[in-house]
Parts: structure tokens; sequence; C-alpha cells
């Protein structure tokens, strides 16, 4: 692995697409190197099997633009954030050295969510401490811990508007074919003969998404937009850098 600007930690594959896919594609498109790090193989998941899911996250990956992907073993639907885990966390953020980590939010229907969001924010802060795990690498702390949007909502901190890429965090929506409604083929996620309906494959669920990025997108004067949390204030030294766009 070699070095990334912006790291997207998602605790399971699809999560990090959802959340901040449109992002991702932009700064990838500005010149930045991303990374996609997903704390577990979705193997617990109710649809697909863990090499399908792994297949589907190379792909939307590549899609997206990222630069590095990497999947690490938390455990799908039984979250651990011990460590273990903190240690495996830390040597990935030492060795990628992102300025920004965007990552999960702090509460969310899946209890796998919130338990990640810890791990990312404990694992950032001591992958700085010079005497921890001083075997994983030089310490290096992100400047900045930003949390996407997943299913429960949040007053966010900041919106970016994803217009021009939106078409693209689509592609890589509908590369995990296990997992998501086929909007284009206008059929449900595969998963096999008898695959359980689950909310993310349902057509509403597909509609939501664009339905919440038009929505955010709206609040900045923009067609589509991704919502992030900050723990912090935002540095600001120009405000005519921030002004919202649109009809006024």
């Amino acid at each position: 692995m070699s070095r990334v600007d912006v790291l997207a930690i998602g605790a399971h594959p699809d999560d990090v697409e959802l959340g901040c896919g449109g992002t991702l594609a932009l700064l990838a498109r500005q010149g930045r190197r991303v990374g996609i790090v997903h704390l577990t193989r979705g193997e617990a998941g109710s649809r697909g099997t863990e090499g399908e899911r792994r297949q589907e996250a190379e792909a939307a990956a590549a899609t997206l633009g990222a630069a590095e992907l990497a999947f690490l073993d938390c455990g799908d639907g039984a979250f651990r954030t011990g460590p273990a885990e903190e240690e495996a966390l830390i040597a990935v953020v030492r060795r990628l050295r992102p300025e920004i980590v965007l990552g999960p939010t702090p509460i969310d229907r899946h209890p796998d969510h919130p338990r990640a969001h810890a791990l990312v924010a404990a694992a950032c802060f001591y992958a700085g401490l010079a005497a921890r795990e001083p075997g994983s690498g030089k310490p290096h702390r992100p400047a900045a811990v930003y949390s996407f949007m997943q299913h429960d909502d949040f007053p966010p901190s900041f919106v970016v508007d994803v217009t021009t890429t939106w078409d693209t965090k689509l592609a890589a929506l509908r590369a995990y074919r296990t997992q998501l409604y086929q909007e284009d083929e206008k059929e449900e996620a595969g998963g096999g003969a008898g695959a359980p309906v689950t909310k993310v494959s349902t057509r509403e669920f597909w509609r939501m998404i664009e339905g919440r990025a038009r929505h955010f997108g709206g609040l900045i004067g923009a067609e589509l937009g991704e919502p992030f949390g900050a723990r912090y204030p935002l540095a600001v030294s120009d405000l005519f850098a921030v002004l919202p766009g649109g009809v006024r």
C-alpha cells in the first residue's frame, strides 16, 4: 500500500459507496489519492457469499477511482472493537497516512456502524502515539475524521456537491448486485434462489438514496449532495469559498 490523501472506512462492503461514493469519485477526479477499507468482509450478510461480496467491492472501488483497497476482519454481525482490531486499523492508517478519514456514523440502525465509528475514532487517535504498537510503522494521526450518513439522519456539518459524480456513484453501487436493487434492470438484487428480501435490496431503498441526495443537495443550492458530520468546528479561511450555490 502507498500513501493516500483520503481514506474512507466502512463496517461492511457497500457502506462507503452508499455514504460517500460521490465524494470519493469527486476527490479522485480532482487528482487526490483515495483509499477504501472495509472493516469486515460482509460474511454474515443475508445475501451473497463472502467471495461475491469481495468481487463486488473490488469492482466498486475501481469504478470510484480508489487507489487502495483493504479488508480487515472485525466480525460482521458481531463487530469487535478490542485491542487486536485497533492494532490492525492502526497499521493501515500508519501505512496509508491519510490527511482525511471518512468513517461510519456514531449512531445508526445497524449496531455494527456505531461500533465501527468508535473503532475508527480510537485507531486514528492511537495511530499518532509513538508508544502504541511501535512495530506497525511511523506514528501518524489524520488531520480530520468526518462521519458519512448511513441509515439514521443527523444535522450535517457540511454537504459535498456530488452532482458531477453522481452517475459514477450509481455505477459503483450497481456493482453490488447481491445486495442492492438493480434500477437499470428493474429487479430486486441477486443473491440466488430463495434469497431473503432485505431493506437495502428493495426499490424503495434505492430511491431513498437519490431522494436523500437531492434533499441535502438542495440545502446547499446543488442538485445532489452527500452530508457529513464533524466532531469539531471546521476551519474556514475564506468565507467566499463556502458560499452556497444555486438560485438565491
